[in-house]
């Protein structure tokens, strides 16, 4: 595997919430199946621990990731049209 770890952690986060986008369409049609809100639950806190991680070392993915009280970080670093996802 080639890239960064910022790359990779990148990568995993798109993967898990393709998954999670994917589950959520057959829970629509499929709202008592166990299994699949299981599997939900488990890609959901996968993706949200990488996004924590993500956040601790390269800063916020979105606003509701901002961790600072004083300081409105969301701004301080490269949106991703700049080169902040690479």
């Amino acid at each position: 595997m080639s890239g960064s770890e910022k790359e990779k952690l990148m990568n995993f986060i798109h993967e898990v919430s393709f998954a999670i986008d994917d589950v959520v369409l057959y829970l629509d049609t499929h709202p008592c199946d166990k299994q699949a809100m299981e599997y939900y639950q488990t890609y959901r806190r996968l993706r949200n621990q990488a996004a924590e991680e993500y956040t601790r070392l390269y800063g916020p993915l979105n606003n509701e990731n901002v961790t600072c009280g004083s300081y409105w970080s969301w701004v301080s670093t490269p949106w991703p049209w700049e080169g902040g996802c690479n």
